[in-house]
């Protein structure tokens, strides 16, 4: 974005604008800033051509809107409150691919397109039968093929790289027909990623005649894991105790997500509801710092006891 200006002030459209408004004022100031159109100095107009591509990236989205009334160019890029003390969110990143954008707005890269008027309007009319001029076919672009693939969270924890891997259409050399593509994109993982998108790979997706190559978008599943569970940078751990270790105590040896073994004296009566913080061994933060794990118990009661037993207990207790 330039400056302070808002997404809205860059369109020079209210925040009550409709999408056909930001479409319009798009198509206008793109007309007008293209860097192969506009006088000035150039980085100065791709500067402006930038910023115009990236506001109607954001405005033209419902769901990219929403977040920044809400939240602000931040909250896109940086994420939003998860109530509980952390972020999720903030995936968004104009990837400077302004002509990109303008390309599958106008279906040319030329900054001329206006010549053929409105988008969806009538054709010229020296285009015709008088001129044997064919208006051009303006290709349009299919929605996104989205992946949605399952990671663990040791490998979230560990910054691991994950292949994905999926099948598209790709247009044969002729033009006139398609065929299956084996694909495969590597993302690096981040541990402070919440389930959702994480990552898009622009024109990797499907191809086909007289279209637009498509986006690939790739959502995240957390697989859920017996022991561990997550919740923003807290990582939550479930020990399974007996209940003499529950009663007398114990040092829990916790097997963290890398590799190492976390030795924790457990000195304190333990109830099902109780709980035992240990800092600074949660998930790793984008600030390089790390959350806190948070143990759970499960208490394993005998199935039976004998009199004499019950008769020990009672005693113990009673005391």
């Amino acid at each position: 974005m330039l400056g302070a200006q808002s997404y809205y002030d860059i369109l020079g459209v209210p925040r009550t604008a409709s999408t056909e408004e930001v479409k319009k004022s798009y198509r206008k100031l793109a007309l007008k800033w293209h860097p192969e159109r506009a006088p000035g100095a150039k980085a100065e107009v791709m500067a402006k051509f930038d910023a115009i591509a990236e506001a109607y990236e954001v405005l033209s989205n419902a769901a990219r809107r929403a977040i920044f009334d809400q939240y602000g160019e931040a909250g896109l890029k940086s994420g939003i409150p998860d109530g509980q003390g952390g972020v999720k969110g903030g995936k968004y990143q104009f990837n400077n691919n302004a002509v990109e954008i303008f390309s599958a707005f106008f279906g040319t890269s030329s900054p001329f397109a206006d010549i053929l008027g409105e988008m969806g309007s009538e054709p010229p009319a020296f285009y015709g039968e008088l001129t044997g001029m064919q208006a051009p076919h303006i290709k349009c672009k299919p929605a996104p093929m989205v992946i949605v693939h399952e990671v663990t969270l040791q490998e979230l924890y560990n910054l691991s790289t994950k292949k994905v891997s999926y099948t598209r259409k790709k247009l044969k050399p002729d033009g006139m027909s398609t065929y299956d593509e084996e694909m495969e994109q590597y993302i690096g993982l981040k541990p402070w990623w919440v389930a959702g998108p994480i990552a898009s790979f622009a024109g990797a997706g499907d191809e086909g005649v007289d279209i637009l190559p498509g986006d690939v978008d790739v959502e995240m599943e957390v697989a859920p894991d017996a022991c561990w569970a997550c919740e923003g940078s807290t990582l939550i751990y479930t020990a399974t105790i007996s209940l003499t270790e529950a009663l007398c105590g114990t040092v829990l040896e916790i097997p963290c997500l890398d590799g190492r073994q976390l030795a924790i004296p457990i000195t304190q009566v333990v109830t099902p509801e109780s709980t035992k913080k240990w800092p600074g061994e949660g998930m790793p933060k984008e600030d390089g710092s790390k959350g806190n794990l948070l143990i759970k118990f499960d208490l394993k009661f005998p199935e039976a006891l004998t009199p004499a037993q019950k008769a020990a207990i009672k005693k113990t207790l009673a005391q």
